[in-house]
């Protein structure tokens, strides 16, 4: 498990999630989107109803996921860890990364 926690904000640093695997799932993603430019797409998209992204045939989630898998140490995600990962990076996308992290410590103290 990681123990590093920061107190300054630091782009596409996950440290602070704590469990390495959760780091590395997260990082994954982060790079994957970002190489593929697709935040300002996840910003906007809709997922449409019963189907998450676990399910999603869009283009888009088809190239991200793509991409996790080229990346350097991919985590070889189940169905249910990429529609939680892509939940995150959702939310990231919509909040922006400092947002994001600022509201996840805030809940976990």
């Amino acid at each position: 498990m990681s123990t590093t926690t920061q107190s300054t904000f630091i782009p596409g640093d996950f440290s602070y999630l704590g469990d390495d695997h959760e780091i590395s799932m997260t990082r994954n993603a982060y790079d994957a989107i970002s190489r593929t430019e697709m935040w300002s797409w996840l910003k906007t998209y809709k997922v449409p109803e019963g189907e998450g992204f676990m399910f999603s045939t869009h283009p888009n989630v088809v190239i991200i996921g793509q991409k996790m898998e080229e990346c350097p140490n991919p985590p070889g995600h189940s169905g249910s860890s990429f529609g939680i990962i892509m939940r995150r990076m959702q939310q990231i996308a919509s909040l922006g990364e400092e947002t994001y992290r600022t509201k996840y410590l805030a809940v976990r103290r």
